[in-house]
């Protein structure tokens, strides 16, 4: 092989290996302003504040409020899925370990709610769903410094014709275009 031959094999491999290691040192997620939010490691964008995790071709979101949590369910690509018959859990773990189960109630085609028990801290949370056949299962943590740092949705915008339609800002449903009705 030739000088030049040999240079340019070992400018390639310099290359790809430059290019794996940025790929493998992505960042974490952030939500919708660009801020990454604590124990986020998933490259999705969180459309309504939270933090995303992954279970087989399922995103999962959850944003944690000081008395609630919401989770929403997308499929590949972050895609909105049509009306799910998904039923679901949260094993929730306080700061101080104790854990209990809160009954996930859907409030949206994939949107569901749950209420924290009284006076809980919350540090983690295991989100269980089974969504057509599947049992999906995934775990939340560091969400005590998510609640804390300021940075989930306390007060959030929705439609009253699309409660799939989130929003941390007052507007106009893009579905529709009915003013978005203010939500706490």
């Amino acid at each position: 092989m030739t000088t030049s031959r040999i240079s340019l094999v070992l400018l390639t491999l310099l290359a790809m290996g430059a290019l794996t290691s940025h790929a493998q040192q992505a960042p974490a997620s952030a939500n919708q302003h660009g801020e990454i939010m604590p124990g986020e490691t998933h490259a999705h964008v969180a459309p309504h504040g939270g933090v995303v995790h992954s279970s087989g071709s399922y995103h999962l979101e959850l944003v944690p409020h000081s008395t609630s949590l919401e989770v929403y369910l997308y499929g590949p690509k972050m895609s909105v899925l049509p009306k799910q018959s998904a039923t679901g859990t949260v094993l929730v773990e306080s700061a101080t370990k104790a854990t209990s189960t809160v009954t996930l109630t859907p409030i949206g085609s994939n949107q569901f709610s749950a209420k924290l028990p009284a006076g809980t801290k919350l540090e983690a949370a295991t989100v269980k769903l089974k969504v057509a056949d599947q049992d999906l299962s995934v775990r939340f943590e560091k969400l005590g410094a998510a609640l804390t740092s300021g940075k989930t949705v306390g007060v959030h915008y929705t439609c009253t014709m699309h409660p799939e339609v989130s929003s941390t800002k007052p507007g106009k449903c893009p579905k529709c275009g009915m003013t978005l009705v203010k939500k706490s």
